[in-house]
């Protein structure tokens, strides 16, 4: 079964999430925006799993914590979600529909309810020891809060080192504690919870090193350990100093697949993300060094395979980021200090290179704990070690009701991570969809405060970990903030998102009576609704916020001159400051949602995300511009694992058509959609045996799922010019008809990356190693003789995909790598097999190879049409022409129109199950709107005044959302719902009747003054 289906006995509709680090927070969020209780439970003292122990993410580079901050937040604040650490399940029985999950959970030995966070008990602690967030680089107290931005924000104490559980006399932190929030009177308790279903989203750990000669030597570290070097948080600050000295190394080296992709270390897999993880602390250490130190990555196969990563490895290229292929042997200790690496490199030759520091990019394993769970859960391991999924449906168990999502099934990067803990949330709400949902009451906004009364206003700066306070020097910009008129309060924090400082900052507002708050800090795109909830939540205004960006406007373009960023900082804020004192409330207005989906695109992703929508209850159409559903998918005959993907397609698509909620569309294309969010018009075009139909369509929601195709590589390397060039899959179909041709062959060629990582098409396509080692592994099933040969620049064969290209190299595939710059040629004699020439570079010489059949791995690009739609509807896409999601990391399903969300190929090249997937965690955004009986909007809008309006309509010929109509008498009218403030109707105005809700000409001209001054 390629998707869950309600069941009919229902005894609880809570959920029971394993995990707390991004997966399980995830997930735990998308059910509760539907309704589900959710109990949320994680072994350690805090969530945020390894991610929180991430400084940069890639490829934006940007901080971790800063992104996961906001969701820790909402995670804390939910009313719908039960948070419970130091927990782990210790027993599940019943079914799925009605589980009965007995918990256990370790003493904290201090009350969350209580405990401030204030710190005064580390303070006072006489006992110190290795801290384990920091992975023993630096010491803590036997008492003290995880990290910063822990959520709970609570001090724990940790037994084992804590002198008065080893009978010695002390309780100090007792005596200090204002809050009186420490009970060492605590014993370990079993709680039981009645659960609908079960999501396994338990992570996983870095790969043990003791095996890696070399690696107990103080100058090396793990890759994690460096991001703790790296960080704001870490042992130094935020400086990056090696561990022996405490200098700044100098160089660098980091060493690929250190427990990955090796058998004998018991782990024969991929595990996905450390390559790009590697390029990322490279780049990140070159800009943290001053001098620009001098960094190395030592690899076999650079699998840059993400979306944006292609691009992001070419930077690190330009950056002087040197890539070497090789096979490191060992690490050895250099006379006066640091490192030599011992490798062989990409010509067999034995090399070695001294460094200051080396990194060992350790490959990922099953959480310690999953045996036990798996084996309590009832739940298979499949052969690696990791939670055995469906094939079709990465997220379904072997168990049913119970649910998995992130690397505890397989190693996979924070983007897939998300994506399948939405999946999985998805998942158990349509296996809970019968059951009755809660609807989280909404904060009501304070009342608008009178706007004439004495500013005071408060100006709260955040360090962003080093991000900002490297560069910008805060203490003298607190200096000259508070010179200026109406600030009554300056503050500086180290991560002003963190839940104490949130906590500091309503008391603050209430305490000092302030009417204004600006925020100095990173950007608004993320974090702004964070401080407005804020200001919400202390009785003030959200409309009174006024955002500074002093991170990507300041401290990130001005890191080489401090002086130049305090100076620029110092008008930024006062910018924002002086535009404070015009802000107006925000007067909220309610939206009703049409709970209706449209899904545009009939193959795998489109029905999918359909079928998801349909059994929730919500009707759902499916537009498909071809006369058959299927897309790209029907042109497959194997998956890598040997299935047939036509038994999932035909699944689907029954599934579609006898669906009562679900009305599919084939030959139609949208021509046009006005509206918005929960309130879409959407005018259709179907083709029918009378001619065309146009229809409209009312809507809350729009899924983008429109597929794509294989580039056709015509004019190159011989295809179309000689019948033996042929694509995969054009392959893949010879070889399920037996084709005569392949009886006949003996010499087969395969030349991979032939439309990607190119100029024209700069992405990786992910799948087209994957799709070669298929079709070899096919063939040599079939003709075990055919000598086969693939030509490649890096095998990305990511994750357990590893498994069947060591296969390949078992049955005698042989793998010979190009470089770029001289790829390989074809050429047809008369007559005579064809000649693929290229230049070896292990032999140092072109070698010329005989071929009966040519095989072209072509990349994938988007579906036709997918310009013009994402023109229609004001989607951005890449520079490949994928649309372009909110944020590569934590919003991979949501574009920058709100209530329009993309899956499938659309986004990027995936997998049959990377899609199914992807199409559930859309359907999951989309669901949390369409479950809303209303929304709302206020905050920005444009504003027609009648009286000046001279009636031109420049304003209906130039908004690109279409906000502005006219009425019956030909007036124009600005649709509130539609309008998404971006001021183009304001500023082309001749009359100057139109203004913006916010950001008005007060505002603005405040700002040029403040900036002028």
């Amino acid at each position: 079964m390629a998707l869950s289906r309600p069941l009919h006995r229902i005894a609880s509709h809570r959920v029971l999430v394993v995990g707390g680090g991004i997966a399980g927070m995830q997930a735990a969020l998308n059910l509760a925006a539907g309704g589900l209780s959710v109990t949320l439970v994680e072994e350690g003292p805090a969530l945020g799993g390894i991610m929180a122990q991430l400084d940069k993410t890639f490829p934006t580079n940007d901080c971790a914590m800063c992104i996961l901050s906001p969701r820790m937040l909402e995670i804390a604040r939910h009313p719908l979600i039960e948070i419970l650490t130091l927990t782990r399940v210790t027993d599940l029985a019943g079914e799925a529909g009605d589980f009965y999950a007995v918990l256990s959970r370790r003493p904290r030995y201090v009350e969350v309810d209580k405990c401030s966070g204030c710190g005064e008990c580390t303070r006072v602690c006489p006992v110190r020891l290795p801290d384990p967030f920091n992975l023993g680089l630096s010491f803590t107290k036997a008492i003290h809060v995880p990290f910063p931005q822990a959520v709970p924000q609570a001090a724990y104490i940790a037994p084992e080192a804590c002198r008065v559980f080893w009978g010695k006399p002390c309780e100090a932190c007792l005596k200090v504690c204002p809050a009186g929030a420490i009970n060492l009177a605590q014993t370990p308790e079993h709680v039981v919870r009645r659960v609908g279903a079960v999501i396994l989203a338990a992570g996983t750990r870095p790969a043990p090193v003791n095996g890696f000669p070399g690696a107990e030597h103080a100058d090396v570290v793990t890759g994690l350990q460096f991001e703790r070097l790296l960080s704001a948080t870490g042992p130094h600050g935020g400086k990056l100093l090696r561990p022996s000295d405490r200098t700044e190394p100098r160089s660098i080296a980091f060493i690929q697949c250190v427990g990955s992709r090796d058998p004998r270390s018991g782990a024969a897999y991929c595990s996905a993300v450390c390559c790009m993880a590697a390029l990322k602390e490279a780049l990140v250490a070159k800009e943290l060094s001053g001098a620009g130190a001098d960094t190395a990555l030592f690899y076999m196969d650079l699998r840059a395979h993400g979306k944006g990563y292609e691009e992001y490895l070419e930077r690190a290229r330009e950056e002087g980021v040197r890539l070497i292929r090789s096979r490191v042997t060992r690490v050895t200790p250099q006379a006066g200090g640091g490192v030599l690496v011992l490798y062989t490199d990409d010509r067999g030759r034995p090399c070695t290179q001294g460094f200051d520091l080396a990194v060992l990019s350790t490959g990922l394993r099953p959480a310690a704990s999953l045996p036990e769970w798996a084996r309590r859960l009832g739940v298979k391991p499949e052969v690696h070690g990791f939670v055995s999924a469906s094939s079709q449906n990465p997220v379904l168990t072997t168990k049913a009701g119970i649910l998995v999502c992130g690397a505890v099934r397989e190693p996979m990067d924070i983007p897939e991570t998300v994506v399948a803990a939405s999946a999985a949330a998805q998942a158990a709400a349509q296996l809970l969809a019968l059951s009755p949902r809660t609807r989280a009451p909404r904060p009501e906004l304070p009342p608008p405060q009178a706007t004439e009364s004495a500013l005071r206003l408060g100006v709260f700066l955040c360090h962003c970990g080093t991000n900002i306070a490297a560069t910008v020097n805060l203490e003298k910009l607190a200096s000259a903030v508070r010179q200026l008129p109406g600030v009554v309060l300056v503050e500086d924090h180290l991560f002003l998102c963190s839940v104490d400082a949130s906590r500091h900052l309503q008391e603050a507002i209430r305490q000092h009576a302030l009417n204004r708050v600006v925020v100095a800090a990173c950007t608004p795109r993320t974090h702004e609704t964070v401080f407005q909830e804020v200001l919400t939540a202390a009785g003030l205004n959200p409309g009174f916020l006024s955002f500074a960006n002093i991170r990507e406007q300041c401290a990130w373009v001005h890191q080489g001159d401090p002086a130049g960023a305090l100076r620029a900082a110092e008008r930024i804020v006062a910018m924002a400051v002086g535009r404070a004192r015009y802000l107006k409330p925000i007067v909220v207005h309610r939206i009703p949602v049409i709970p209706q989906a449209l899904v545009v695109g009939g193959g795998v992703a489109g029905l999918s995300a359909a079928l998801s929508l349909a059994d929730l209850g919500f009707p759902t159409y499916i537009l498909e511009r071809e006369p058959h559903l299927g897309g790209l998918a029907r042109k497959l005959r194997f998956t890598l694992e040997g299935h047939d993907p036509r038994l999932l397609l035909d699944h689907l698509e029954t599934a579609a058509l006898g669906h009562a909620k679900v009305k599919v569309l084939t030959e139609t294309e949208l021509l046009k959609t006005e509206g918005g969010v929960g309130r879409f018009t959407s005018l259709i075009r179907r083709r029918t045996p009378a001619g065309y139909e146009d229809r409209e369509l009312q809507h809350g929601v729009l899924l983008l799922a429109t597929g794509g195709r294989e580039f056709s590589p015509q004019g190159r390397l011989l295809y179309g010019e000689d019948p033996r060039v042929l694509t995969q899959l054009e392959l893949e179909e010879k070889i399920h008809l037996r084709d005569p041709c392949l009886e006949k062959a003996r010499r087969l060629v395969m030349i991979q990356c032939v439309g990607s990582r190119e100029p024209e098409h700069p992405y990786c396509s992910r799948l087209c190693c994957s799709e070669a080692v298929k079709n070899a592994l096919q063939l040599k099933s079939r003709y075990p003789l055919v000598d086969i040969t693939v030509l490649y620049r890096d095998i990305r064969t990511f994750g357990f995909r590893e498994d069947f290209y060591r296969e390949a190299k078992e049955k005698g595939v042989k793998f010979i790598p190009f470089e770029p710059d001289r790829p390989p040629r074809v050429e047809a004699p008369r007559r005579r097999p064809l000649r693929v020439h290229l230049w070896d570079h292990l032999l140092n010489q072109e070698v010329d190879l005989a071929a009966d059949l040519v095989v072209l791995s072509a990349g994938l690009e988007p579906a036709p049409g997918s310009d013009q739609l994402a023109r229609l509807l004001g989607v951005p896409r890449t520079t490949g022409g994928f649309f372009q999601e909110v944020h590569l990391k934590l919003r991979p399903v949501e574009t920058a129109v709100d209530g329009v969300f993309i899956c499938g190929v659309a986004h990027y090249p995936k997998s049959l199950s990377e899609t199914v997937a992807q199409a559930q965690a859309a359907a999951a955004q989309a669901a949390a709107i369409l479950f809303q009986e209303e929304l709302t909007t206020g905050e920005l809008f444009a504003i027609l005044d009648n009286r000046k309006c001279r009636r031109c309509l420049t304003c209906v010929g130039l908004c690109p959302y279409r906000a502005v109509r006219l009425t019956a008498r030909g007036l124009p009218e600005i649709q509130t719902v539609v309008c998404r403030g971006c001021g183009i109707c304001a500023a082309a105005c001749p009359a100057a009747a139109i203004t913006m809700s916010r950001f008005t000409d007060d505002e603005l001209l405040a700002q040029i003054r403040a900036a002028l001054q």
